[in-house]
């Protein structure tokens, strides 16, 4: 899409995808329903996707990119890694909490299926997630350059951060961080400062 240019039809059509997504999940997505929602006849979103898988994969595709951004946008201005990577962290739960079913989308078993289904060599499915993941390996392995992240393999380290966090993006989401006496929000804040101490070299620490 061009800054300044109206978007094409294929664009209107994901951003539509992307809004019935947010409304009923899933199944609320069709290619008919996102032709109607943006005034095309029922055969014109054939023309630039194959069926509801298709439209789904670059809405998913979308959503890993949107994340990355905003958590990119997140550690802008930190003062250093371990409070960046907090921050990032936070911006992983937030996107979480303000679009669940985009969420679920992503970090569901179908988009494994689905990155399987774009063939050996991978496509944007496949590199917008690859690219988040590579922003949280990055940004360990930054910390690990300054001496303020321990050491060990970065992919590791990440992986095993983002699981803990997925963990506490899925208990906040259903209420289990209630249960505690502080709020749920200053929780999650707190659990997410023991996972970036977790990663502190212990001179650091």
């Amino acid at each position: 899409m061009v800054p300044g240019q109206p978007p094409d039809t294929r664009e209107r059509l994901v951003r539509a995808a992307w809004d019935l997504l947010g409304e009923g999940g899933p199944g609320a997505v069709t290619l008919r329903g996102v032709g109607a929602r943006v005034g095309l006849s029922r055969s014109a979103p054939y023309r630039h996707f194959t069926d509801k898988d298709a439209l789904l994969r670059a809405v998913a595709a979308r959503a890993f990119l949107v994340m990355r951004d905003r958590m990119r946008a997140a550690a802008d201005g930190a003062r250093d890694t371990p409070s960046a990577l907090r921050a990032v962290l936070l911006a992983y739960i937030d996107f979480a909490g303000e679009a669940p079913e985009h969420y679920r989308l992503m970090f569901g078993e179908w988009v494994v299926t689905q990155k399987k289904a774009e063939g050996a060599t991978g496509g944007p499915l496949h590199e917008a997630a690859v690219a988040l993941f590579d922003e949280c390996a990055g940004m360990v392995a930054s910390g690990q350059r300054e001496g303020a992240f321990r050491a060990g393999d970065p992919g590791d380290l990440a992986l095993l951060t983002w699981s803990t966090v997925h963990g506490l993006v899925t208990f906040a989401g259903t209420g289990h961080l209630d249960a505690k006496d502080r709020a749920a929000r200053a929780e999650v804040e707190r659990l997410v400062g023991e996972v970036v101490k977790g990663l502190l070299a212990r001179s650091a620490g």
